[in-house]
């Protein structure tokens, strides 16, 4: 079997980074570190060119979702996984999301037939392997995992492998080939990941911060050291940074949820530092109220915006509070859907897509407007309608 990598970006960064909080076997690291930067050594291009591409994407995510063109080609004999079973295994069902996608992912799969059965991974290593090696006795068709890094169970994953089950391991980067326990073989044609977009989201903070800061923001950024996948969205976003915005100061203050309890020093300690501050950006929303805690210690309560990524819904609450100024999220229904299409296509042996899940800025601007419900939040009708499931339907030939 040629190895191949798969890449399929989406993902829900809420849901990730809470689960990570139960992960901190794979912290890189949970104590403070901090640095500070000019981004001007490292701009391409001038300021303007940078602040107006950032001023596009803010002006495209900060709209609603209308049109769902099909992620790839119509998938035949759909209908031939009728019967079958899918496995969905989040890193814990506890979390609101990972309940939302489980019911859309149910939902989808049933349009062709094909049952579906979640099990909650506990945030816990143990009683994520025990879920994976059940589908696995159990015969399953399929198993997606959601937020669980390979290495958090690598022999069960190891164990669906040679027992040639396809998986599709959502919201994680694939780990490095030296990592003990890395599975072999990770891209080939029973593993599939579907990667990028909590770094998409993140970018998506800072292209908002060089929109609103016109260029001359002076940010505070907060990577999360809870896995390499949660370093490496913040580095791109570092990245996007220095790219476009030549006149913004960036400074770096690494924190973990898995040391949660040191966030509001960390924070204070970091403003302190850089009084100048006038944008804070947590990766996640996650830690919001960790990070208010900084933010009131420090005397920075009302001296700085922040800005964040999750689009969860007590996020949104607290936009239309006025006491957060950006939260970027992602249509969790849509994808249910999405994850069931990738899974639909590996079981039938076919190549992965790149799903296109609306994904949407929520400032003061448009909060106003929403249902800040949690049945708003599971229906999708943040970020557009819900035509996808017609798409979806007809792409499987059972619409």
């Amino acid at each position: 079997m040629t190895p191949r990598r798969v890449k399929h970006p989406f993902s829900r960064a809420l849901t990730t980074l809470v689960a990570l909080a139960g992960t901190a076997v794979l912290a890189a690291g949970c104590g403070s570190s901090s640095s500070s930067t000019s981004t001007g050594s490292h701009a391409s291009g001038s300021s303007s060119a940078g602040v107006g591409h950032a001023q596009a994407i803010v002006a495209s995510l900060g709209r609603t979702t209308t049109s769902f063109p099909a992620p790839g080609p119509p998938v035949t004999n759909a209908k031939s996984l009728a019967g079958k079973t899918v496995w969905y295994i989040p890193i814990s069902l506890s979390v609101p999301v990972f309940a939302i996608a489980n019911n859309s992912l149910h939902t989808a799969l049933a349009k062709v037939g094909i049952h579906e059965h979640a099990c909650s991974g506990e945030s816990n290593p143990s009683a994520t392997a025990a879920c994976i090696n059940q589908a696995v006795a159990r015969g399953a068709g399929a198993i997606i995992t959601d937020a669980v890094p390979v290495v958090l169970a690598a022999n069960a994953f190891a164990s669906a492998e040679s027992h040639h089950i396809p998986v599709l391991i959502v919201n994680q980067l694939p780990p490095s080939g030296h990592i003990p326990g890395a599975v072999k073989g990770v891209g080939n044609d029973k593993l599939g990941y579907a990667l990028l977009q909590d770094s998409a989201l993140v970018n998506a903070e800072a292209d908002w911060v060089i929109a609103d800061s016109n260029g001359k923001g002076n940010v505070l950024v907060m990577p999360f050291t809870d896995s390499p996948s949660t370093l490496a969205y913040a580095a791109s976003a570092v990245a996007t940074l220095h790219k476009l915005c030549p006149g913004c100061k960036v400074t770096t203050q690494k924190v973990g949820l898995a040391n949660a309890g040191l966030i509001p020093s960390q924070t204070s300690s970091a403003l302190l530092r850089n009084q100048g501050v006038k944008y804070v950006m947590p990766e996640f929303d996650a830690v919001l109220q960790a990070v208010g805690q900084g933010l009131q210690q420090a005397g920075f309560g009302q001296r700085v915006k922040v800005a964040t990524g999750g689009g969860d819904l007590p996020a949104l609450q607290e936009i239309k509070a006025g006491r957060l100024a950006l939260d970027v999220g992602q249509d969790f229904p849509y994808e249910g859907w999405a994850d069931a299409d990738e899974v639909i296509r590996m079981m039938l042996g076919k190549p992965v897509v790149r799903e296109r899940v609306p994904v949407r800025l929520f400032t003061a601007a448009n909060v106003g407007s929403l249902r800040l419900t949690p049945a708003a939040q599971a229906s999708g009708e943040w970020y557009g309608g819900n035509a996808y499931t017609t798409m979806f339907e007809h792409l499987w030939g059972v619409g």
